[in-house]
């Protein structure tokens, strides 16, 4: 894994050592990837199938987005190409790798990665207000679906926020 962010995070990690009695090795298990193309293709984790093979078919989901359907793509008329894919744990919702075609991929997978590693749960995405129109507010909007399926079992609140 050769990048110039995870490079910069070793460094200082390096120096952190240097000047504090620590002892991290600065080496991390995923390291999200940019494609800086004209879209961005980033990724984050797992891929779908790699997560099904893990942790078994049903116990893996996927929440997908085309550009079409994100309105400050519409809005920048980039909406022709591009999608965001979220693998996520169906029972927990955390989110277990992503993949992004989008004018702004390396900043949407950072919110991701965030979450991922502080073990935040994709629903809880849906809690965080996003800036409108931005691309970010796919990943809310998604979120929110993957929130309401959960209200689901509980179909009086259900009926009633719908």
């Amino acid at each position: 894994r050769q990048f110039t962010h995870y490079a910069g995070f070793q460094g200082a990690i390096a120096a952190r050592n240097i000047l504090l009695p620590l002892k991290d090795p600065g080496v991390l298990d995923e390291v999200p990837s940019t494609v800086f193309t004209d879209p961005e293709v980033a990724s984050l984790g797992l891929t779908e199938d790699a997560a099904r093979r893990r942790y078994g078919n049903n116990n893996v989901s996927v929440a997908s987005r085309k550009l079409f359907s994100v309105d400050r793509s519409v809005c920048e008329q980039t909406q022709k190409f591009g999608f965001i894919k979220i693998v996520y744990h169906l029972k927990t919702n955390q989110i277990l790798g992503a993949t992004i075609m989008a004018p702004a991929a390396g900043e949407l997978i950072s919110e991701l990665n965030v979450a991922k590693e502080n073990d935040i749960s994709l629903d809880k995405i849906a809690k965080v207000t996003h800036s409108y129109p931005s691309y970010s507010i796919a990943l809310q909007q998604m979120a929110a679906e993957i929130y309401y399926e959960k209200l689901k079992k509980w179909t009086l609140v259900y009926s009633i926020l719908k």
